[in-house]
């Protein structure tokens, strides 16, 4: 679909586009692979769109009268699900948008409500561009904001019968913000790339927009990494709780040892049976061992109270 946005949104084909308008297209890669020489777009250009990449890596490239780029969406709500993919082409009258994957749509809906958005308020290609993206990740907030509500219930439930799972999620919420983390600032790469305004394709009055679009992906990198933080401290009060009860274990059996080993003692002094041990043949030398252990263990435990051992 092919539309010029002068005044009025007005469905066009390749043969009606004319320098002196102004364009917005949504093309699939089969669409443009038959019409890429009518747009003047190289041929390693639609190579790059074909060569997906493995580490979905988000990139912007000047040539000599275009700005070619391709950006794999995360979903912040939900970041390991299968990512809607696009590459788009930026000339100075028309701004190309090719659908690599988007099997919710919502890239075809973003094209829309931004094409129609910009038209209300005066058209450029600098608010074609800025719109679009910044329609993509117009939803982040919310979502890094319920991350840390996510972040904030998760320490709220860290428990000793829980801490296996608890160190599960934490694990799991760690991997989602590195990714948000390199996610955002890969776009910001990509709006310091179009604020150089290469072969001028932009007009200068308009550059603020891609300075603004630069400065909330940079918030919302600082607020992603304020996540990791939060994440980091969670996991050291999780590690703490965990020490704590460690210490108390051996503390608990240094006390027990400590108790034990005078009885231990005094078992095998007289276990010994020399013959001439007068309290062998001591009626009441049996009975005599009998309090002096019970004697030995009140008393410790009545230090280790004092020391506040036990």
């Amino acid at each position: 679909m092919i539309y010029q946005v002068d005044h009025q949104k007005k469905s066009v084909t390749i043969e009606d586009i004319y320098d002196e308008h102004m364009y917005i297209a949504m093309l699939s890669l089969e669409e443009l692979k038959t019409c890429y020489q009518q747009f003047h777009i190289s041929q390693n250009s639609l190579k790059r769109c074909e060569e997906t990449s493995a580490f979905h890596q988000n990139v912007i490239i000047p040539h000599n009268h275009y700005y070619y780029g391709m950006i794999y969406l995360i979903n912040a709500r939900d970041i390991f699900v299968k990512r809607d993919a696009f590459s788009f082409f930026i000339f100075k009258h028309l701004f190309l948008v090719v659908v690599l994957d988007d099997e919710d749509h919502h890239i075809e809906d973003v094209f829309q409500s931004s094409s129609d958005y910009v038209l209300e308020r005066g058209i450029s290609i600098t608010r074609l561009v800025y719109y679009f993206l910044s329609e993509l990740i117009s939803k982040d907030n919310q979502y890094i904001e319920e991350l840390q509500e996510e972040i904030e219930e998760l320490e709220n439930h860290d428990s000793e019968e829980e801490s296996l799972s608890f160190t599960h999620h934490l694990r799991q919420l760690s991997k989602e913000l590195l990714l948000l983390r390199n996610y955002y600032e890969n776009l910001v790469s990509i709006g310091e790339e179009l604020e150089m305004n290469h072969h001028h394709i932009f007009a200068e009055d308009d550059m603020r927009y891609f300075e603004i679009f630069t400065r909330r992906m940079e918030r919302l990198s600082e607020n992603v990494q304020m996540l990791r933080e939060l994440l980091m401290q969670a996991n050291e009060a999780h590690q703490s709780k965990l020490d704590y009860k460690l210490n108390k274990t051996m503390q608990f059996f240094t006390v027990v040892t400590t108790i034990f080993l005078p009885l231990t003692l005094i078992a095998g002094w007289y276990g010994m049976n020399f013959q001439n041990m007068p309290e062998l043949q001591n009626p009441y030398g049996y009975y005599a061992v009998i309090f002096i252990s019970l004697a030995i263990v009140v008393m410790l435990i009545i230090w280790f109270k004092k020391k506040h051992f036990l």
